[in-house]
């Protein structure tokens, strides 16, 4: 708990112009609620006292001042209110904006191991989900800081009015400690659950919305959906367990407060009777301790629902915590220059401790076309992946012109490679923009000549839209050749001395296999590559 509420204050002064604002404003709030209570009972004072005759005028004036201190406070309190929780907002907002663009960034950074130990249901939650709760968090905190200085100074103006009536209120709150830390582990164990039973759902959609046609054609529709209401149920049972829990720490700190209205009222009652308090004063006293005692329930609530927003930072911290398993070894050296030859050298990888490959010989000099051929599951795309380090072998040596793949730089390398994978992938922008993602700076011009050496040109010419359709990953009316054809254009643009054909024409029909063919022909002339295919 310390440690959530450390790590928000850390994030709320980074900004820090915003932080300063808001506790200006937080702590004007309290001070208002403590100057109109201590107005009020200034007016009790005055409204209740034994009445000597006619009012005098100098009396209505008094009475119009207090009145109008009373009308000003209330006012402000509305004003000071406002700016804190546009502040509190703010706070949040900024702090989870910079929270996804930061754990966006380092997931980009990590190595392609850690995107096959984690599924997309749990990266899109860390990004989406739990980058809102860290608001969440945020916002809570925040929260937190009202309430507290709403507390203290509420408990400042119920002291100077009677310090030991006002220790007789809040004698029930020590005994609500344990129990209610007790209770605060129970929540959290139950908020893990439900965010575990969350991704679940999140994962099943995924399933079902990737392989729909599967789910049709099999007549799977009732079986996922009673998947997805077998688990939608395991969500509401753990969300659930986390309310139950949170109402019970209400129940338990009313009724622990409800003990010290009790002694309020009957010792409050004896020291007005015996006159060493005054009405005015224990009318005022009331209202004060029943405030601080609804600000205390709602840092209880807080409280809770930090301890639910914990699940989630802690697996962000997770996230964030991993580390590249490709990095630059600290010796790294530049990769000025195209390699003359590319050498495997008893190249052999495990995947937990089961061999993929072993043992793997040869060597390809420039401009050569090396075939990698084999069924299904022997390792070609493996080669291909430790070609591009994706992976390092975990025995043997990759040598470029006899240095190890390991002590070039990995950004050098990338710059050296093109790949054309099996499935051809598309970004959601324009044609012309996925195709140019292959070399980010080249002019229209150029992107238009890798179009026509791919043989997409003519393709993309006749879409209403050219070059500037919107084209993605799952768009129907283009066909899986045209998608390869756009992807083999991007391979072009970008020019690179080393090309790696992941089974490039195996999902295509013969008329198809033959344009594409063609165009990977004309890719490969000035290239070093490296062909994986069930067949040649």
């Amino acid at each position: 708990m310390i440690q959530k509420l450390r790590l928000a204050f850390k994030l709320m002064w980074r900004h820090p112009l915003l932080m300063l604002a808001f506790l200006a404003s937080a702590g004007a709030r309290a001070g208002l609620i403590a100057a109109f209570f201590k107005l009020i009972q200034g007016f009790l004072k005055k409204a209740l006292a034994p009445s000597t005759g006619a009012a005098s005028e100098d009396f209505w004036l008094r009475l119009a001042a207090v009145a109008g201190l009373i009308l000003l406070c209330w006012v402000g309190r509305s004003v000071a209110d406002y700016y804190a929780k546009v502040l509190q907002a703010e706070l949040g907002r900024r702090v989870e904006m910079g929270l996804r663009l930061e754990l966006v960034e380092h997931l980009l950074k990590l190595s392609l191991g850690f995107f096959n130990r984690h599924s997309k249901a749990q990266i899109l939650r860390a990004v989406n989900s739990d980058a809102a709760s860290l608001r969440l968090l945020v916002h809570y905190t925040a929260g937190l800081v009202i309430s507290s200085v709403q507390v203290g100074m509420l408990f400042g103006v119920a002291f100077t009015l009677d310090p030991v009536l006002t220790m007789w209120g809040l004698v029930g709150l020590p005994f609500a400690i344990l129990p209610l830390m007790r209770i605060g582990s129970s929540i959290y164990k139950h908020a893990e659950e439900s965010r575990f039973q969350g991704v679940t759902i999140t994962h099943l959609l995924f399933q079902v919305l990737s392989g729909i046609r599967i789910v049709k054609v099999f007549q799977g529709e009732e079986r996922e959906a009673k998947a997805c209401h077998r688990s939608a149920m395991d969500l509401l049972k753990a969300s659930m367990g986390v309310v139950k829990r949170q109402s019970m720490a209400s129940v338990l700190l009313d009724s622990l407060s409800g003990f010290g209205i009790f002694f309020v009222i009957i010792l409050g009652g004896i020291r007005v009777s015996a006159g060493d308090m005054n009405i005015p004063s224990f009318i005022i006293f009331i209202m004060a301790l029943q405030v601080l005692l609804g600000s205390t329930r709602q840092i209880l609530n807080l409280y809770g629902q930090i301890k639910i927003q914990s699940v989630a930072i802690d697996k962000i911290d997770i996230f964030l915590s991993e580390k590249p398993d490709i990095k630059d070894e600290k010796d790294a050296v530049a990769l000025t220059a195209p390699p003359r030859t590319i050498e495997f050298q008893g190249v052999g990888y495990s995947f937990d401790s089961e061999p993929v490959i072993r043992n793997v010989n040869f060597t390809v000099k420039a401009g050569e076309t090396i075939g990698i051929v084999g069924p299904s599951g022997v390792g070609k795309t493996t080669l291909l992946n430790l070609m591009a380090r994706f992976y390092d072998p975990t025995e043997g040596k990759i040598l470029l012109d006899g240095i190890d793949l390991k002590k070039i730089k990995v950004s050098d390398l990338m710059k050296q490679l093109a790949i054309v994978t099996q499935e051809p992938f598309l970004f959601q922008v324009s044609v012309m923009e996925n195709i140019r993602y292959g070399r980010p700076d080249a002019t229209d011009e150029e992107v238009i000549a890798a179009a026509k050496a791919a043989n997409i040109h003519h393709d993309i010419a006749s879409w209403p839209d050219g070059y500037e359709t919107v084209i993605g990953p799952t768009r129907a009316d283009v066909s899986v050749g045209q998608k390869q054809r756009i992807n083999i254009a991007r391979a072009i643009l970008k020019n690179a001395p080393i090309l790696l054909l992941d089974e490039a024409t195996s999902a295509l029909d013969s008329k198809t296999e033959r344009q594409v063919q063609e165009s990977l022909d004309k890719l490969m002339q000035k290239c070093t590559t490296l062909v994986v295919a069930h067949r040649l």
